[in-house]
């Protein structure tokens, strides 16, 4: 699907075995300005994805311009743009205080605020109830965003489409592939359909 979208793969090189996890690439490394932050992985099964990754972005020539380290704990299934100031990460199981501190300390240098989100109870990812469409656009599965985050996002003059309980709830981890053009796993239902239609999103669905 990537393909047919125009877009450059490049596949994960070097991966050791056993390590099936690593297909999901969005948690092991966060594009940035100028380059990639190389994150620490917090499940024990993905300890050691990091040289794959680092190795793989040298092959590229994509700079490295961080690689989480120490206690530091981050996931790129959190992380998002906003804009081209604005990031936001989720706080929770997966990405701690010290993992969030050295991504913002990139950010930062950078002149990018990092907004900073609470996930509920066990959530693992951001991406489980975000995702931004367009950079004034974006779905939603409200219940699993903070309130104040909801606010935040219509200060910055960003449109949110609400997810409902007839949506599978996997729609919105999908992959803008350019703006208001979205890739997803099927379920989607008529309503949240309707209304990124009326938005002119296309969506490309995959089973």
């Amino acid at each position: 699907v990537l393909r047919a979208e125009g877009i450059e793969v490049v596949e994960l090189q070097g991966v050791g075995g056993g390590r099936f996890k690593s297909v999901y690439t969005r948690d092991s490394c966060i594009a940035v300005k100028g380059g990639a932050i190389v994150t620490r992985l917090a499940p024990r099964m993905r300890h050691g994805e990091e040289l794959a990754v680092t190795r793989t972005l040298a092959i590229a020539g994509m700079p490295i311009l961080r690689t989480l380290h120490g206690r530091a704990m981050a996931e790129g299934g959190s992380f998002a743009w906003l804009n081209s100031r604005t990031a936001v990460i989720g706080r929770g199981i997966r990405n701690n205080d010290e993992g969030i501190a050295q991504i913002r300390e990139v950010l930062a240098h950078q002149g990018v605020e990092l907004i900073v989100v609470d996930l509920r109870g066990y959530d693992i990812h951001l991406d489980g109830h975000f995702l931004m469409i367009d950079s004034d656009l974006a779905l939603v599965w409200a219940p699993g965003l903070p309130f104040t985050f909801l606010e935040r996002l219509k200060a910055l003059g960003i449109d949110t489409v609400e997810m409902n309980d007839n949506d599978n709830r996997w729609i919105v981890n999908g992959l803008a592939v350019r703006p208001r053009r979205v890739v997803m796993p099927e379920g989607i239902s008529d309503e949240t359909r309707h209304a990124l239609e009326r938005r002119s999103v296309e969506m490309v669905t995959v089973s």
